[in-house]
């Protein structure tokens, strides 16, 4: 059997710290490590070198901390790994002090005037400089030849240009990148993030490419010491919780980052570092409670692991309710180790968005909010990290206005499909092509368009229900929902024969003044078009159904959603309860577990204790031996279903196989 790494079997509760400079005025070592332990802490991160080291460093261009009075790093680790807790060196190669620059200004940030960019006394530095192309392999190698790091963190790796006021700035113009750029590309930098054409193509282009040859240099820089030490970007993924002024949270961004990371099996390790402070300017107040514990409850369950970040000690808060927030889900997880370190999920519908540069898609995030409120487990994915291998594992597909498919992974789609495989997309899927023009015909062979004829901008244009359309969309009819907004964009096109379609299209009216609101034609064109392929089908919905969800949250978006997933794909929720509950299933080879995340303490951007829920039915076709929970909950079992009593924060429903 092959030798593991710590971090693949070691269980991962992080606490990430981001030591003051004066916070080693008076560290007490022992004091620090037993904190930790008792906040339940398997794993720590703690401030290295970079912007400020923590330690006497030998080296010219690093900026020693001024209160190193207190117990040393060194001693910080020892007292950390003799409770068993493994430590994580954060490192930040992206600023320096502005007399290091003043002395080394090749190794900075210029933007097209040659201005460097400077807060607070300290320059950002330039990733194709002298500085982070070679002397921060040589910190590197400082830090983890003299300290016994169990990791790295490179905190902001990659290109930086926004500042702690959330400007972006433009691209940098310093000699090294234009000779660089002109050289690869032969063309000059952008002046500017905002003007998408080619140029700006090209210089992504270059400079993620730059950023992952940084990367990997800093990889090998490490491993060449020691193999033991997991590097974040390969040995473990960190991402962030956070919000900011301009950043306000969502009740689904935890679930949302483990899910998209960790993947199906669960295998990658990933730190999704739920942030317990406000923002940038507000470092020292805590978020709502009730919003930080949702987080780590939903981390647990998609991923497996724990992490929070914090300013500071654990001991020396202004403001402790956030980080004692997270304290009862560390110690659940202590208790329940063997439940959640070796579990993969057993969803079988899978969310599957367009690759994205940034972390927010509003169709995938719309789907995500109606999967979740319609108690549907789901698996997520984008295409840029996603293999055909995993289509295997699920009955339905959900495509969120996946738009441009490269031809091997459409026809592996197909392929899909015609195995009795279903897909269910959205907006204009399989309709472009990576320039964003438009295709004669869709990519997917399984789709029911035979010719793409356009994509109409529509305002006023509604779908409505015929009477045929109601014995299908049962929930819409139940609540009298007449009629659907197509939002946005709605494309149009020639049907296949034996396509089936629902709703039709009344194209635009006029919405002003209201004494002609009405509408003067109708057409027969779907709203939602259904095609047989092989074993399996397709529905497709040519508009996007999940932004209009994401923006607005009506609820006839929400019942028409759910009429589509039970009544064209036979997806019945999987516990009857609020839309305010969360539900997941995992399993490994001795038991499934539910997993119910109470989110009623939501309303919007506001965050409070949750409701009670009671009598929950959960229907789950399993043959469990054995059914119990892990938090309290008591479980009554017919032959037809499973009610759980009473519902609080969170609940693990075990069901031995």
């Amino acid at each position: 059997m092959e030798d593991k790494m710590w971090w693949e079997t070691h269980p991962w509760r992080m606490v990430q710290t981001n030591l003051r400079e004066i916070d080693m005025e008076n560290m007490d070592a022992e004091a620090f490590a037993q904190s930790l332990k008792n906040y339940h802490a398997t794993v720590v991160t703690l401030n290295a070198a970079g912007i400020i080291a923590d330690y006497e460093s030998k080296l010219p261009y690093q900026k020693n901390c001024e209160y190193l009075h207190g117990d040393s790093l060194k001693e910080v680790l020892e007292a950390c790994h003799k409770r068993n807790i493994r430590v994580i060196a954060r490192c930040d190669f992206t600023k320096l002090p502005k007399e290091i620059i003043e002395n080394h200004p090749d190794w900075a940030y210029r933007d097209k005037d040659g201005n460097m960019l400077e807060y607070n006394g300290f320059v950002q530095t330039c990733i194709n400089g002298e500085y982070q192309q070679h002397k921060v392999m040589e910190i590197l190698s400082e830090v983890f030849s003299n300290f016994d790091f169990d990791g790295l963190f490179c905190n902001m790796s990659g290109v930086v240009v926004m500042d702690y006021d959330l400007n972006i700035h433009e691209p940098c113009h310093c000699e090294n990148c234009k000779k660089m750029f002109k050289g690869a590309m032969g063309m000059d930098i952008p002046d500017s993030f905002g003007k998408r054409d080619a140029v700006f193509g090209a210089y992504m282009g270059f400079i993620n490419g730059c950023a992952r040859k940084q990367k990997q240099k800093m990889y090998e820089s490490v491993k060449q010491i020691r193999q033991d030490i997991a590097v974040n970007g390969f040995d473990y993924f960190r991402t962030e919780c956070n919000q900011d002024i301009n950043h306000l949270p969502w009740v689904y961004d935890a679930a949302a980052n483990s899910r998209r990371l960790a993947g199906r099996d669960r295998r990658k390790v990933v730190d999704d570092a739920s942030a317990v402070y406000m923002g940038f300017q507000y470092r020292h107040t805590g978020i709502s409670t009730g919003l930080l514990e949702i987080r780590q409850w939903q981390n647990l369950v998609y991923n497996g692991r724990l992490s929070v970040y914090t300013l500071g000690t654990m001991e020396n808060k202004k403001d402790p309710s956030s980080v004692l927030a997270s304290k009862n889900v560390f110690e659940f997880f202590e208790k329940n180790e063997s439940h959640y370190m070796d579990h993969s999920s057993a969803a079988k519908v899978l969310l599957l968005a367009k690759p994205l540069m940034g972390r927010n898609d509003p169709e995938q995030d719309g789907l995500t909010e109606l999967l979740s409120q319609c108690h549907i487990p789901f698996d997520e994915a984008r295409l840029s990290d996603f293999s055909v291998e995993e289509l295997k594992n699920y009955e339905v597909v959900v495509m969120a206005d996946v738009s441009d498919i490269p031809e091997e992974l459409a026809k592996a789609i197909d392929s899909y499909v015609e195995a009795g495989g279903k897909i269910f997309a959205t907006g204009k899927t399989a309709c472009m092509n990576r320039r964003r023009q438009l295709l004669e015909a869709p990519s997917l062979a399984s789709f029911g368009l035979e010719k793409v004829e356009e994509v109409k901008q529509v305002k006023s244009s509604i779908l409505e229900f015929s009477k045929e359309d109601e014995e299908i969309f049962l929930n819409c009819k139940e609540e009298k929902i007449g009629n659907i907004i197509p939002w946005n964009s709605f494309v149009t096109g020639t049907l296949k024969e034996g396509t089936k379609g629902y709703l039709h299209l009344i194209p635009e009216q006029p919405f002003g003044p209201p004494e002609i609101c009405y509408e003067k034609e109708v057409t027969d064109y779907p709203g939602v078009v259904e095609y047989s392929y092989g074993k399996g089908k397709t529905v497709f919905a040519p508009f996007e159904l999940g932004t209009f969800y994401y923006e607005f949250g009506y609820e006839n978006s929400f019942l028409f959603f759910k009429d589509i997933m039970e009544g064209l794909f036979e997806q019945k929720e999987l516990v009857n309860t609020s839309p305010m509950v969360e539900v997941a299933i995992t399993e490994d080879e001795n038991e499934w577990i539910i997993h119910l995340i109470n989110l009623s303490g939501c309303f919007g951007k506001h965050y409070f204790k949750p409701l009670e829920f009671k009598n929950i039915e959960v229907n789950f076709n399993g043959d469990g031996k054995e059914i119990c929970t892990l938090n309290g909950g008591k479980i009554e079992k017919t032959s037809t279903k499973i009610t759980l009593d009473v519902l609080d924060t969170y609940e693990a429903i075990i069901i031995k196989k």
